[in-house]
């Protein structure tokens, strides 16, 4: 698996050359470290997930229109915005994700982010043409394994030994959602091990390894041991902080520490 970087005016892409396959990972610099990514064969261009923000849109459509081959769709899990640009470009979503762009955590976060953000967040949904279902898809030449979850999707590209997922980041803090929701995310990087893929790709953080997994796994563990720990939601993040201090996310680790401390 070879690895070459190309700078773009605001973000760079950091392309895996698999073989038949490459893998281009559009990392756009933004406030929240959005990623997107093109897989690209000999013939045909997938695009799943896109930037967030006017200012990557451009720059991204014109690095996809360089590579100079027939674009044969646009994938989404968790981004489905950023609908200015390719719209003539076949949507696939799942039922859940669909659901979530008009009533669910999708709508939640664009309509905050629009406020939050104003005129510099792409509010603009693709639109979904058709619909990917929990199974085996082939667009274009490019295998997709779909497993759904309530709001998005799990991607597995077994042609490259990848799989996509929300978030990851070995040295940022998470959303976790309690003991019960850390076990779950453990126990889901346990079987990225067990598969032993190339590589984790995710929409807020750089293409990751097995071993970045590991350090996710050990710093979810610690978690649940602090929380014990502690008797408060603010004891939990000073004692989070101390152990993780060049962590970022603080953002994501109030959260974690109002599930886990919801009287506070």
């Amino acid at each position: 698996m070879e690895k070459k970087t190309v700078n773009l005016k605001k973000g760079y892409v950091d392309i895996y050359d698999f073989g038949d396959i490459k893998l281009h990972s559009y990392q756009t610099n933004d406030l929240m470290n959005d990623e997107s990514y093109i897989l690209e064969n000999d013939k045909n261009i997938l695009l799943v997930e896109f930037p967030a923000f006017y200012d990557n849109l451009e720059e991204f459509e014109t690095y996809v229109k360089g590579l100079n081959k027939h674009i044969v769709g646009k994938v989404f899990s968790d981004h489905p915005n950023g609908g200015t640009i390719l719209k003539e470009v076949k949507g696939y979503a799942s039922e859940g994700t669909i659901k979530s762009m008009k009533e669910g955590t999708i709508h939640n976060l664009v309509t905050g982010f629009e406020s939050s953000f104003g005129g510099a967040f792409a509010k603009e949904y693709h639109e979904i043409t058709d619909i990917l279902k929990e199974s085996t898809v082939n667009i274009g030449g490019f295998e997709l394994n779909i497993t759904y979850h309530d709001e998005n999707i799990e991607i597995e590209f077994p042609q490259i030994n990848c799989i996509y997922t929300h978030m990851l980041g070995h040295d940022c803090h998470s959303i976790v959602a309690g003991e019960g929701h850390a076990n779950a995310m453990i126990a889901q990087l346990k079987g990225y091990k067990e598969k032993g893929y190339n590589l984790v790709l995710s929409s807020h953080y750089v293409p990751e390894t097995m071993a970045d997994v590991d350090t996710k796994i050990a710093y979810l563990e610690d978690l649940k041991v602090l929380a014990k720990e502690s008797s408060n939601a603010e004891e939990f993040k000073e004692k989070v902080k101390a152990k993780f201090p060049s962590y970022s996310g603080l953002n994501y680790l109030d959260m974690t520490a109002g599930y886990f401390f919801p009287e506070n």
